[in-house]
């Protein structure tokens, strides 16, 4: 069972990753219902194979676990089978298969997580990757007359959430929990790893370092509400970035950074926090320089 598991039907689930998952929008909600629109047998085509991704991407899933199951069922008989008298050489059968059924279940959760990972890169990124682009070009040094306009017409995160809500929720009805799960987490890796490269390229004032420490909290806030999965510590960095920004002088670093101020574990290196300071517009680089970190 193992041998067609690890062979016929891995290959099988491995060419239909291989395909992809076709880019271009479409409602996939609506494909999985039958409700394609009239059209080119080319989209027909995209459709179908959309579908067919996500219906693999389930398919590995459900053999993951169906092989978690058998495994815990036959560990149970080799338990039985070693207090038997006789029974420690077919036991020892059991396990060796045991051991060969652990490796064909890493295979499957790797070739699942390879899916997944295609998915948010052809179908979510594209999407979020321009709104998150555009982050360097709204002003973060304002005044708090624009702190209010902010308040009431938030210029950036609201529109990323919303594009992100209705990326996501395409794939929320066809996916398995834990494929949504998953898409969810690595879509959240690539927003944190694309916001940092944008913060780095804005200036700040304190009243723009506490717009983008609200901004990051809502981010965070919408992602947590939406996975079983925790997210907060992907963002520790930008949190601690966005805690830097919103200080109210420089000195103010050393109630943080000080190993007796708590159990705060730092994920900015001292060159990294420094950097971050310099994003700052009223704080003077000698005095950045001065700091003892």
């Amino acid at each position: 069972a193992n041998t067609l598991l690890d062979t016929d039907y891995k290959g099988v689930l491995q060419q239909k990753i291989k395909q992809g998952f076709p880019s271009g929008s479409l409602d996939i909600a609506g494909v999985f219902q039958g409700k394609l629109q009239a059209g080119l047998s080319s989209s027909a085509d995209t459709a179908a194979a959309r579908k067919a991704f996500l219906v693999t991407l389930n398919n590995l899933h459900a053999t993951c676990e169906n092989i978690q199951k058998l495994k815990r069922d036959l560990d149970v008989e080799c338990t039985k089978l070693s207090t038997q008298a006789g029974g420690e050489h077919t036991s020892g059968k059991l396990q060796s298969g045991l051991s060969d059924l652990s490796n064909t279940s890493t295979v499957f959760r790797d070739l699942l997580q390879l899916g997944c990972r295609q998915l948010a890169d052809v179908a979510v990124i594209p999407r979020l990757k321009p709104q998150i682009d555009g982050f360097s070009s709204i002003n973060h040094h304002i005044t708090e007359d624009e702190f209010a306009i902010y308040e009431v017409n938030d210029p950036f995160v609201q529109n990323l959430i919303s594009t992100l809500e209705s990326s996501l929720l395409t794939f929320k009805g066809p996916l398995a929990s834990d494929n949504y799960d998953s898409l969810v987490y690595l879509v959240t890796n690539e927003i944190a790893a694309l916001l940092e490269k944008v913060i780095l390229k804005s200036k700040f004032n304190r009243l723009g370092g506490l717009q983008f420490d609200k901004e990051l909290r809502s981010l965070v806030g919408y992602l947590t509400a939406i996975t079983q999965w925790t997210v907060r510590d992907k963002f520790a960095r930008l949190t601690q970035m966005a805690t830097i920004l919103n200080m109210e002088r420089v000195s103010e670093i050393m109630e943080y950074w000080d190993s007796s101020s708590g159990p705060l574990t730092w994920r900015l290196t001292p060159t990294e926090v420094r950097q971050i300071m310099t994003l700052r517009v009223d704080f003077r680089l000698e005095d950045i320089n001065r700091l003892k970190l």
